[in-house]
């Protein structure tokens, strides 16, 4: 039988892991709230505008159109930025998403598998001189949706700086060059959200202005940028307003050189997760009421015949910790899980190999709080969680 919270049964005896409390938290909206706007506000957020205008186009020197063919035939063209330059070899790579390369999507949801890449397709980076010399993939990454091209250019190159801490409801812009060149703009704010089952849990939002949704593609593999000019994330789905933040990506850079240019590992934890503090407030609410936790990761799903499932975890239940850090969103799992392979001293050039990661789940049927090592299978390529 597996544990559901949201059921309509009260669970008797409650525990309490911290006896002292007497309220329950305020729980976090899951969309941030944008109050009317005073006169002084209204003109904060003109400077911010304009600051803004004046800002994208020094910093659009980095952006780069970029498109790819297969056999002579045009499939797909959207964004990237350079992320390094070797004056030596005069040649640069640039960051684009690998949706660039994806000829086909998953037919159900993206934890079931199913998409397709065309790994010898011919990429073509559109500089902004003008010239469109011809790029080399030199890897992709499904899971994160990466993807580098190598090109050679002359001269130097300018290179972003990075900012990786986002807050929520944030004042951000997103670059972006369409078929000609031309810059694109779409102002709006970062939002923490419970991505859906066709969405990997590395993701921020983008809310645009005016709440509607940007479908052009060509803003795929872009830069998502604070007030400061820094870049806080790639724009990798538009149409869904989804940007993978810099702490993953550059997490996710350092591990490719880490790994001779060769792959970006990832462990597979064989589950799927909402955030409590992103789930309805009444949702909240219940979870403190039940088991008095207002924190952590609830399982959605657990792969058959996962490591997971044999360690006793279900539908339900609550993951609190990995290797010892409390974990609120996805996003911080995500860069947990980075971060564990970055620091690993096990040899991960294979990547059929296991590692052992520390969690702490809060089994609700049971209710009570169990420490354990999680095995978990090292790999590059999407994570699979099956039925």
């Amino acid at each position: 039988m597996e544990a559901d919270p949201t059921s309509g049964e009260e669970q008797a005896q409650p525990k309490k892991k911290n006896p002292g409390r007497e309220e329950a938290p305020a729980p976090l909206p899951v969309r941030s709230a944008r109050p009317a706007l005073s006169i002084d506000r209204l003109e904060a957020k003109m400077k911010a505008r304009i600051e803004r205008d004046r800002l994208a186009p020094k910093l659009a020197k980095y952006l780069l159109g970029i498109s790819f063919s297969v056999g002579g035939k045009p499939l797909k063209r959207c964004s990237g930025f350079w992320i390094d330059w070797n004056e030596e070899s005069k040649t640069g790579i640039v960051l684009t998403t690998a949706h660039l390369i994806r000829t086909k999507n998953s037919p159900v949801n993206i934890w079931l598998g199913g998409e397709e890449y065309a790994s010898h397709a011919n990429v073509t980076v559109h500089l902004l001189d003008g010239t469109s010399p011809e790029g080399q993939l030199l890897y992709y990454q499904p899971h994160y949706d990466l993807a580098f091209v190598r090109v050679r250019v002359d001269e130097h190159v300018q290179l972003p700086f990075f900012q990786e801490e986002v807050k929520l409801a944030q004042e951000v812009f997103r670059l972006g060059r369409d078929n000609m060149l031309d810059l694109r703009i779409t102002y709006g704010w970062a939002e923490y959200q419970n991505p859906t089952m066709y969405e990997r849990y590395h993701n921020m939002y983008f809310d645009s202005a005016g709440g509607a949704k940007d479908d052009k593609e060509y803003d795929n593999g872009g830069p998502v940028i604070d007030l400061d000019g820094k870049v806080l994330g790639m724009s990798n789905n538009s149409k869904s307003g989804t940007f993978i933040p810099s702490s993953i990506l550059l997490k996710c850079v350092d591990l490719w050189k880490k790994y001779e240019y060769k792959y970006i590992p990832r462990p597979h934890l064989g589950m799927t997760f909402e955030a409590i503090k992103l789930l309805e407030p009444a949702h909240v609410e219940k979870l403190w009421r039940m088991y008095n936790i207002d924190d952590g990761l609830v399982v959605q799903k657990v792969s058959k015949g996962s490591h997971a499932e044999k360690f006793g975890i279900q539908r339900g239940d609550i993951i609190e910790c990995i290797n010892g850090k409390c974990i609120s969103t996805t996003i911080e799992l995500e860069n947990v899980l980075a971060s564990i392979c970055k620091d690993s001293s096990d040899n991960l050039n294979d990547l059929n190999v296991e590692i052992h990661v520390s969690v702490g789940v809060f089994h609700t049927l049971k209710k009570h709080l169990t420490t354990g090592e999680l095995a978990a299978s090292v790999s590059d390529l999407g994570e699979v969680i099956m039925d």
